[in-house]
């Protein structure tokens, strides 16, 4: 009672012109040119933050938005989402939606912070020792 496994189709087969589009774009695919952009991408990061230390709000706001670029181009390029079809981005879009919804919920948390971060935390005083005879 040997069972073999038959393989399984996709739900929906690429179409002969779009497999062959892929093959075309895969074949000339600019993976130097995407590795330059996300190391540009990078130093500029560095360089906005060394720029805006000290204002916290467009510095998450700057970094957070160079990020989802660097992430949508991998995504895109190394991960060959530019290939999927639109169901594969409509299941997509709630996840990036939430992301988006959960930061901004939490932006006011560290943005406006009451307590300085260079700022020591003081000690409460400590009663002086008794004297002994």
């Amino acid at each position: 009672m040997t069972e073999t496994a038959e393989p399984t189709l996709p739900v929906a087969p690429p179409t002969p012109a779009m497999a062959e589009a892929a093959a075309q774009a895969e074949a000339h695919a600019p993976y130097l040119k995407v590795l330059f952009g996300l190391m540009v991408l990078t130093i500029l990061e560095y360089g906005y933050a060394r720029f805006f230390k000290d204002a916290t709000g467009p510095l998450v706001f700057g970094l957070v938005l160079m990020a989802a670029v660097k992430a949508s181009l991998v995504g895109w390029y190394f991960m060959h989402l530019k290939f999927e079809r639109l169901w594969v981005f409509l299941v997509l879009l709630p996840a990036c939606l939430l992301a988006l919804i959960l930061t901004a919920l939490l932006f006011p948390d560290f943005v406006m912070r009451q307590e300085p971060l260079d700022e020591p935390v003081r000690q409460a005083p400590r009663a002086p020792a008794p004297a002994t005879a």
